[in-house]
Order: C-alpha cells, then structure tokens, then sequence
C-alpha cells in the first residue's frame, strides 16, 4: 500500500462506555462525526458497528443511523454480566477477520 488512505478499517464501538462518558462530561451535544474524521486519516471505515441497550440510550440512536452505524442491540439483563457488548464485539470481529 502506498498511503494510510489505502487502509480498511473495521470500527467496533462499545457505545455504553461513550454514551456515559457524554453524560459525566455534560456535553451539550454528541458528534460521532468528528471521531470519524479522525479515523478517517488513518483509511477507509468499512464496517461500523455500536453495541449498548440501545434502549437505555434512546437519545443516541438517530445520530449514530445518521452516521451508518449498525445498531448491535445489547439488552441488560443480571445473568448476561458486563461483559456482553465484549463478547459479542470480539466474535463479530473474529467473524469479519474469518469471512
């Protein structure tokens, strides 16, 4: 490859984490779009994915569509830990390596 721009990348995004990091910061206003432009130096975005109970972050979910991410629902429940949204990127990413 001659540049960065050649590069293909995968983002896999464990949105709880940054949908409570805008809430502890008290930020007025979520733009995914500037994270992406970030990643963006570094190549192409060809498989965006956000995995939260997207239910509990309702608020969320038109920007990151907007953006074209695919929605992973990860519904909280006791038995299933914190660890889900983990998992669940871990085997989607191993799945996208394999495929």
């Amino acid at each position: 490859m001659s540049g960065t721009s050649d590069n293909n990348l995968a983002l896999f995004c464990d949105f709880e984490n940054i949908a409570l990091g805008v809430r502890d910061e008290k930020y007025a206003i979520f733009d995914i779009n500037r994270v992406l432009e970030k990643l963006l130096v570094k190549g192409s975005i060809v498989v965006k994915k956000a995995y939260c109970d997207w239910g509990r972050y309702k608020e969320f979910k038109a920007t990151m569509h907007e953006a074209s991410f695919e929605l992973i629902d990860i519904p909280h429940v006791r038995q299933s830990g914190k660890n889900s949204a983990d998992i669940r990127m871990v085997v989607d990413a191993l799945d996208l390596c394999y495929t």
